[in-house]
């Protein structure tokens, strides 16, 4: 039996097991450590709470309904397509989910996208020139490894990775974990291929107006246990061999 190839955000969400061996001190201490670094920008704020609860969509449509919008504003767009936004944000959707395309946007619901959407895109900029100005790209690709397919990430900046939530709570372990997995990956196509790997993580929720920076070789020698980075990829390359023999028996 072939094991089926799995995207790294689904790894990373649902094989939790898998990188507490990786990353044992990623505890909530730790996360809460990382999340008293957050900073927000004085040209965004905070959407309320109320406006969020007087809307109808699910929240991760009207996430992506917002990141759509943004994309729109990054690209010189005056106005923008709620139509367009809708469409590009239940085709993301379908990717991971059985989304179902909503009839129309409500006033509230596009007033919470616009918000969250021009406080993506200054945070965005934000970042960009606090890495150096390099061109900012959407989806950037995420390798794959062994059985866990290729996938894409939020946006990049160089050699730093911007990954976007947009919920009403401070960043998770779960959020970390996820940009971890994807530096992983990275750093095993570096020794593979010599491709790049990730050198910088950003946490950012433009609903919240926080941003999170922070090193990779940092945070790993916080949460690895005093692993060293190839330490790590022999147990990943262990633990991923593992898990395939276990599904194919």
């Amino acid at each position: 039996m072939r094991l089926p190839l799995s995207d790294p955000r689904t790894i990373a969400r649902e094989i939790p097991g898998l990188f507490d061996a990786l990353f044992p001190q990623l505890a909530q201490g730790v996360v809460a450590g990382l999340n008293r670094r957050a900073v927000s920008l004085d040209d965004c704020v905070e959407v309320p709470q109320d406006l969020v609860d007087a809307t109808k969509i699910q929240r991760a449509m009207l996430f992506e309904v917002a990141v759509a919008a943004a994309e729109q504003l990054i690209e010189g767009s005056q106005a923008v397509d709620w139509g367009g936004c809708l469409l590009t944000a239940v085709a993301r959707q379908r990717e991971h989910f059985d989304a179902k395309l909503p009839e129309a946007l409500s006033a509230v619901e596009k007033e919470v996208s616009l918000k969250v959407a021009e406080n993506l895109v200054a945070i965005l900029r934000h970042v960009r020139l606090s890495s150096g100005g390099w061109d900012l790209v959407r989806a950037p690709a995420i390798p794959g490894y062994q059985w866990v397919a290729s996938g894409v990430g939020d946006f990049s900046v160089g050699s730093a990775l911007i990954e976007v939530k947009c919920t009403n709570k401070r960043f998770s372990a779960s959020d970390y974990r996820q940009i971890l997995t994807y530096w992983l990956l990275s750093y095993c196509a570096a020794l593979e291929s010599g491709a790049v790997e990730w050198t910088f993580g950003f946490l950012v929720n433009p609903r919240l107006n926080l941003i999170v920076r922070f090193s990779f070789d940092e945070i790993i020698s916080v949460v690895a246990a005093g692993k060293s980075k190839i330490d790590l990829v022999e147990l990943f390359s262990s633990l991923l061999e593992d898990r395939a023999v276990i599904n194919s028996a």
